[in-house]
């Protein structure tokens, strides 16, 4: 069987992933149910077609080549074939499809004329999603690839894997943006739907075997940024992982989110759901940097766009 993922999106010269340039690969399907998730069209690892309204022209190829389709250009997902028709005839690209099959040989080819790049900045290649550890066969392949032709990895993850998964990566990956959302394990299963126990677990696996580990922290107004929420992962990272990190980073909440939800698909039957928070405005720069103070008094270094 063909060792090969669906990737939603690949990101070219990106500089918030990790180290210098990098080029970001983001994989379909994820564990959690973040309130807040920034790509939800990840969430479920399956294959979709996506519909832009505001790209259509209304030229009406589509209605050609599908008979199904109704007034509103969309049909019944059971009753689409997912054959692609509607997505070639397209020339405007209103329809296409929301993920595409790569290899391991795929991702290498793709990035090994981006060397020059990353040799001169440090960078690499980064895998996120969704979450990328759940394609374990492989990210393990891929990221072995990739070390031995030079190429430095690193695995942007949430964690919510089995520890095996980590077992197998840990001999290739260089570094892990690694996840804490929540200290406190019943609201982290309230916000995320899964509890923080593996989590946390996996995080320990990691420093105790002296892996390269950057904390992201996502600042969500109201749900993971209070100063409590900050002084509880100071006192995991120093009491629980004796402060084996290169350091944590505060990430500022973004609004952007919410443009992702709803129906994005050709199919009528289909949404994602209305963004399930409020309305809110990202934390000042003061705020973050009273929250970098704490982490700074546990002995941590902290890093933030903000500051």
């Amino acid at each position: 069987m063909e060792n090969k993922v669906r990737i939603f999106d690949v990101k070219h010269y990106a500089v918030h992933d990790g180290p210098g340039i990098r080029t970001t690969f983001f994989l379909m399907g994820c564990p959690l149910r973040c309130l807040w998730c920034q790509n939800p069209e990840s969430q479920k690892d399956e294959t979709v077609i996506t519909f832009t309204q505001m790209k259509c022209i209304g030229c009406g190829k589509c209605v050609e080549v599908c008979g199904k389709l109704d007034r509103n250009l969309q049909l019944l997902k059971a009753s689409c074939e997912m054959c692609g028709k509607c997505v070639k005839t397209c020339f405007a690209q209103a329809r296409q499809f929301g993920s595409t099959y790569y290899t391991p040989e795929d991702v290498l080819k793709i990035v090994k004329d981006e060397r020059i790049f990353f040799d001169s900045s440090k960078g690499g290649v980064t895998f996120s999603g969704g979450e990328c550890m759940l394609h374990i066969d492989f990210l393990t392949e891929t990221v072995r690839l990739l070390k031995e032709n030079g190429i430095r990895s690193a695995i942007d993850t949430c964690g919510a894997v089995p520890k095996s998964s980590f077992e197998r990566i840990l001999p290739y990956a260089d570094l892990y943006l690694y996840d804490i959302k929540k200290i406190d394990p019943a609201l982290h299963k309230e916000y995320t739907g899964m509890d923080n126990t593996l989590i946390l677990e996996n995080l320990k696996f990691l420093t105790q075997n002296d892996a390269n580990i950057i904390i992201r922290i996502p600042l969500i107004p109201g749900y993971t940024d209070s100063k409590e929420d900050i002084d509880a992962i100071g006192r995991f990272v120093r009491d629980d992982l004796n402060n084996k990190i290169i350091r944590c980073e505060l990430l500022p909440y973004n609004k952007l989110a919410a443009s992702k939800y709803g129906n994005k698909t050709i199919w009528s039957d289909y949404t994602l759901g209305d963004y399930p928070l409020p309305e809110m405005e990202p934390q000042s720069k003061e705020y973050i940097s009273e929250l970098a103070e704490i982490l700074k008094s546990y002995g941590i270094e902290v890093f933030s766009e903000s500051l």
